[in-house]
């Protein structure tokens, strides 16, 4: 058995089931392959809602990332735990092994199906990624050049800081202003989450070998994105055998809610790949 796969075996340590939700309404037309949206940092499955829309016919579901909204990991005491993308990354398996399904990885959610795919999880037919980082690279920002190591503790509350700070970078000071104080305190407790996450990524070892991915992938990308987006998409393109380079105009970071269209559109062109 390779590294990489004994890495999900190495966790068995019970943990409370993460447990997806349908995003459409309507008795797919299709049950073949089932739809699956995964988050970025600070997210929820909640904001694929209009994502959902554009993928009429399809059983489409996502589900709140270990640590985020509704899945809540916390020690018995109740402070926020913790988490790894080898965590992550056995959420992911545990869903995705149940039916053939397509993934769609936004951000950080990205990156994880990168990682599902290299391998070569069972039932996982295909992926589309966003913008996902590649957080090892060196210099690819403060959290690979200056982070923590995974086995630190995390300070309660400078990790509320740092969320607090990642909130107003994402939807500016004002909107975070006029969120209830219930609200702000909720995404502020998710800072251990973020900051643990982020770290662990960024420690990531041994490195993603995109060689090793064999599924078919369409790797997107924003038109003004960041330098180190634009050399990362293009390295996965370049070394994932059966992968597409796509270019999304008038969008930001956040495509799934600036351009939901543009989403559904890349996941059933991914389909299309699928099944040829």
């Amino acid at each position: 058995m390779s590294q990489r796969k004994e890495e999900l075996c190495e966790l068995k340590a019970p943990l409370p089931r993460i447990q997806p939700v349908v995003l459409n309404s309507e008795v797919p037309l299709r049950s073949w392959p089932r739809v699956l949206l995964v988050h970025g940092t600070m997210d929820r499955s909640t904001s694929f809602k209009r994502v959902a829309r554009h993928l009429a016919g399809y059983e489409v579901i996502s589900y709140d990332r270990r640590g985020y909204g509704t899945s809540l990991f916390r020690a018995p005491r109740g402070t926020p735990q913790k988490v790894s993308w080898q965590l992550h990354l056995r959420d992911l398996a545990d869903i995705i092994k149940t039916r053939p399904t397509v993934v769609f990885g936004h951000s950080y959610g990205g990156t994880l199906t990168l990682l599902a795919a290299e391998r070569g999880l069972e039932n996982l037919v295909g992926i589309v990624t966003f913008e996902p980082p590649l957080s090892w690279w060196p210099g690819w920002s403060k959290w690979s050049a200056h982070s923590i190591e995974p086995t630190e503790e995390i300070d309660f509350v400078w990790a509320q800081a740092e969320a607090r700070r990642f909130m107003i970078a994402q939807i500016g000071e004002e909107n975070w202003k006029r969120l209830p104080s219930k609200t702000k305190y909720m995404r502020e407790s998710e800072g251990v989450t973020m900051v643990s996450e982020m770290s662990s990524m960024a420690h990531l070892h041994p490195v993603l070998d995109p060689t090793r991915i064999k599924v078919p992938a369409i790797i997107a990308r924003s038109e003004d994105a960041p330098e180190r987006h634009v050399r990362a998409s293009r390295y996965l393109v370049e070394n994932i055998p059966n992968s597409q380079l796509r270019i999304i105009s008038e969008t930001s970071h956040g495509v799934h809610l600036r351009r939901p269209e543009k989403v559904g559109e890349l996941v059933r062109e991914l389909i299309g790949f699928c099944r040829k």
